[in-house]
């Protein structure tokens, strides 16, 4: 019989633990004083943006963790903060919620199902599960628009693997307006132990994506504009269960284009 760990945490997506940092889509590499490495890269597509209107855009978040230490395996992580630039917003008005709940304990294509009009975005995972062996397992990530804490959006992934072990975890994220040094929405997670504290996420990656009509207005979940800089920028603070933090960071290129015709 298969053994299902079931974790409910924050986004993070983009909460990571354990593997090299080797692709090359991945910001610069930090290394704590616990041998813990960290990674973060984020962008938004299309590249070309108005310099002063938003307007819709896709966003793409991975995140990396690895070790220095002769395992490679780093200390789990139990709280993670992204930061995200000030020239990008998100919009929720009108747009279906789903409840954490229907998405315990499910398949991707049952979660799919219970939440399907409150999709928002894909992406995958590797979690690392020990089970006598060390195993990495991939999953299949779908990122769902959740019920809102406090007046503040929330967003739900829900990440399946089914080998070696059948796996569930429903990450929650809290997105605030942080609004200073240069970033604009905040991404916070906590993140509680996976199978005893041993098991972790490796690698979680996730595009956002998503557009609806709203009081007959076409309305996009995130929207991006392009500053005279022609930089964004993101950052998060990672913190581990051995209670070391690392901060690490990215930017991305962008174009400014002609502002939209007045009609």
């Amino acid at each position: 019989m298969r053994k299902r760990f079931t974790l409910i945490a924050g986004l993070a997506a983009l909460v990571v633990l354990a593997i090299p940092v080797s692709a090359a889509w991945a910001g610069e590499t930090v290394s704590g004083p616990d041998g813990n490495t960290q990674s973060i890269e984020a962008s938004v597509s299309p590249k070309a943006l108005y310099k002063k209107t938003l307007s819709p855009a896709s966003l793409s978040v991975d995140v990396l963790t690895g070790s220095t230490a002769a395992n490679g395996v780093p200390s789990p992580a139990t709280h993670d903060v992204i930061d995200f630039d000030q020239n990008l917003s998100l919009a929720t008005k009108g747009l279906p919620t789903c409840n954490a709940a229907l998405l315990q304990n499910t398949t991707t294509e049952a979660a799919e199902k219970a939440c399907g009009d409150a999709i928002i975005g894909k992406g995958s995972a590797i979690t690392l599960i020990p089970l006598g062996t060390l195993y990495t397992e991939p999953v299949t990530v779908t990122a769902f628009n959740g019920v809102p804490q406090g007046g503040k959006p929330v967003v739900l992934l829900h990440a399946y693997g089914i080998s070696p072990v059948q796996t569930t975890l429903i990450l929650t994220g809290v997105v605030s307006n942080y609004n200073k040094e240069g970033y604009g929405p905040r991404l916070d997670v906590t993140i509680p132990p996976l199978a005893g504290g041993y098991g972790a996420i490796t690698d979680f990656k996730v595009k956002i994506q998503k557009s609806w009509t709203y009081k007959g207005k076409k309305t996009s979940f995130v929207n991006a504009k392009c500053p005279a800089s022609k930089k964004l920028k993101y950052r998060g603070a990672f913190t581990y269960k051995d209670g070391t933090t690392i901060n690490a960071s990215t930017t991305q290129a962008c174009t400014p284009k002609a502002e939209p015709k007045k009609k």
